[in-house]
């Protein structure tokens, strides 16, 4: 299953689920290197940065920011 780090509150990370629902996760069981607006996968009880999904999506959202704000 992915995730998207949505924001930081405190010790936890606020993730997003494929569905929409969200999801607390402490920061401790994180890459110390996680940011917002990362796709994080969750396999063998670890989490983990998907590199690949996470400059897709960034690359997705810069398109879109460009096309409406020029």
């Amino acid at each position: 299953m992915s995730y998207i780090i949505d924001r930081f509150e405190g010790d936890n990370a606020v993730c997003e689920k494929e569905d929409r629902t969200t999801l607390l996760v402490p920061r401790s069981e994180l890459p110390p290197q996680s940011m917002e607006g990362d796709v994080l996968v969750y396999e063998d009880g670890v989490y983990r940065i998907d590199s690949d999904a996470t400059q897709e999506r960034r690359r997705r959202i810069e398109e879109k920011r460009k096309r409406l704000f020029g």
